[in-house]
């Protein structure tokens, strides 16, 4: 029963509420009963635990857990019209707070009685809109994981701004960050402003005339991604242009780049912060030849065939290595690059699926369809305001992503819902 779809009743006096209980299907015959036969035995009464007080019909059962009485107490067996309302009382009245499931049950349970009165009020407090809106949730995220595949370099990549850092001796203070998906290689750049003409410009060179341009670039919400510059930039080029959804960037592999690259500076400039800059180089090469965890070899390996070599190398290398294979360089880089591939695709898809498998435990399945009214958490408000707001869903794009039109009747991609 939608106890919250029940009119409010305005209790005058006890007459009116006795009328309610001789009304009622459940409690009337009841009350009936043993007013007609007041000195029939407990085994002849329609419940041993009803009795009848001053032509009220009351519950008798045991004391609340939490009540301090000796004896049984009597509780008043609520009629059904009456229970909306007092669900509404000891739940949404100022007096009773809005508070939660147990302390609303508990309230009610100790004053009044009716047939599947737990459940029922579970349901009343849990459909709540006012709690909805202003508590934060107790239930887990929705929507689970859909990794991204890639299935050879520079099929998908990733692009995003680090700073504001400190100024350098050469004006710059952001770190342009490019990354393939596939390969984990990465071109980084020093730049001195984190607007769109930087991002396409750097786009141009050193992603695409060294490496093609990516099928997917994938970036944040941040202004400089989302200008009409960037979009007919990699329009023009062949890309296409994917935002991570608001407030998620977890599909976006150069935040984790982006940490390595805060931690690598931190640990090489320490207090010469002018110059941070400076190790741009040397830090992109370290990361490019060392082994990544996502596929278990180094992004030159992966791109090229081939480890980097460092000076150390070829002074400690064994002199029968650099001789000539028996095949032709061609065959030989095609092998190593399908052996690469081939093994660094079986270790992303186990990657990928124990991050599934641990993200997916956080999460609860979600489906939804257009013109749901869905829950949106509010990211920018008042400490007194709403935690949530209600948006009617436009479009779904899949079971964890869907556009919603924002306030200024503009479309947003959203992951967390509820």
């Amino acid at each position: 029963m939608d106890l919250r779809a029940q009119p409010p009743l305005l209790l005058e006096d006890r007459t009116q509420l006795r009328q309610l209980q001789l009304d009622d299907p459940g409690a009337g015959p009841k009350l009936r009963h043993l007013e007609c036969s007041p000195n029939l035995g407990s085994d002849a009464s329609p419940s041993p635990s009803l009795v009848v007080n001053d032509g009220l019909l009351y519950y008798r059962g045991p004391k609340h857990k939490r009540s301090l009485r000796p004896q049984e107490e009597l509780k008043l067996y609520a009629p059904t019209a009456l229970r909306g309302t007092l669900c509404g009382y000891y739940h949404d009245h100022p007096t009773a707070g809005h508070l939660g499931i147990a302390k609303t049950l508990a309230r009610m349970q100790s004053r009044f009685y009716w047939p599947k009165m737990a459940s029922e009020v579970k349901r009343y407090v849990l459909s709540c809109p006012v709690c909805q809106l202003t508590k934060p949730s107790q239930r887990k995220p929705a929507g689970f994981m859909v990794p991204i595949s890639p299935q050879r370099p520079w099929e998908y990549a990733g692009v995003d701004f680090v700073g504001p850092l400190p100024r350098t001796a050469s004006g710059n203070s952001y770190i342009l960050v490019f990354v393939d998906y596939f390969s984990k290689w990465i071109e980084v750049c020093a730049v001195r402003d984190a607007t769109a003409r930087v991002a396409a410009s750097k786009f141009i060179n050193e992603v695409f005339a060294r490496h093609g341009a990516p099928r997917y670039l994938i970036s944040d919400r941040g202004s400089p991604f989302v200008s009409e510059l960037f979009d007919s930039v990699l329009s023009t080029l062949g890309s296409t242009h994917r935002l991570t959804t608001a407030y998620h960037p977890q599909t976006n592999a150069t935040e984790r780049v982006n940490r390595t690259l805060k931690t690598a500076i931190r640990a090489y400039v320490g207090d010469k912060h002018a110059s941070w800059d400076k190790f741009m180089s040397q830090i992109c090469f370290a990361l490019r030849s060392a082994p990544h965890e996502s596929t278990g070899l180094s992004p030159a390996m992966m791109l090229y065939g081939r480890e980097l070599e460092t000076p150390l190398d070829l002074l400690t290398k064994p002199s029968g290595e650099s001789e000539e294979s028996s095949m032709p360089y061609p065959e030989t880089l095609k092998a190593s690059l399908q052996e690469a591939h081939d093994r660094a695709r079986e270790t992303l898809a186990r990657s990928h699926a124990r991050q599934k498998c641990y993200y997916d435990l956080r999460r609860r399945p979600m489906t939804y369809a257009v013109g749901d009214l869905v829950k949106v958490k509010a990211h920018h408000r008042l400490d007194a305001q709403s935690l949530f707001i209600l948006i009617y869903m436009t479009d779904v794009l899949s079971h964890a992503a869907c556009h919603l039109p924002s306030p200024r009747n503009k479309s947003v991609l959203l992951h967390e819902l509820s």
